[in-house]
């Protein structure tokens, strides 16, 4: 978007006559909650001042919860992004095993949900997301 003030930006994307308003076509709206997620699971609970629960624990923080830090996890995953993606329902978060995860000390997650259009039409995903022992998040 331009430079215009936040406030410019709210007065433009109200009016539904608007050439500014951004609209979601297609894929795009899909893009933009994925790259929304990436940053979501990618922020440490905490870290943003104006949203203290913003984000995700950080997984050193769970060391004391093994073997149910993986439950921890899971739950937050969920709880984050069902409150700071507001364009994603029904989202489900379930832990997905593999030996590669404890190998590489990662929980694997398969998140799966609708996005929801402006029109009310709604398309399903589904993505899985890794979680490595730095607390990086990976959504493919």
């Amino acid at each position: 978007m331009s430079g215009a003030s936040l406030f410019g930006r709210l007065e433009r994307n109200a009016d539904p006559n608007s050439a500014g308003r951004s609209v979601y076509r297609g894929e795009d709206l899909e893009t933009v909650v994925l790259e929304h997620l990436g940053r979501l699971l990618n922020t440490r609970a905490g870290s943003a001042p104006t949203a203290p629960d913003y984000g995700v624990v950080e997984l050193s923080e769970l060391i004391h919860d093994f073997p149910d830090a993986a439950a921890v996890m899971q739950r937050a995953i969920k709880t984050s992004i069902a409150k700071y993606e507001p364009r994603l329902k029904n989202v489900q978060v379930r832990p997905v095993e593999g030996e590669e995860q404890r190998e590489a000390m990662t929980f694997l997650f398969e998140v799966t949900g609708q996005v929801v259009y402006p029109n009310g039409e709604r398309h399903s995903i589904r993505l899985t997301t890794s979680v490595d022992s730095s607390s990086n998040v990976q959504i493919t």
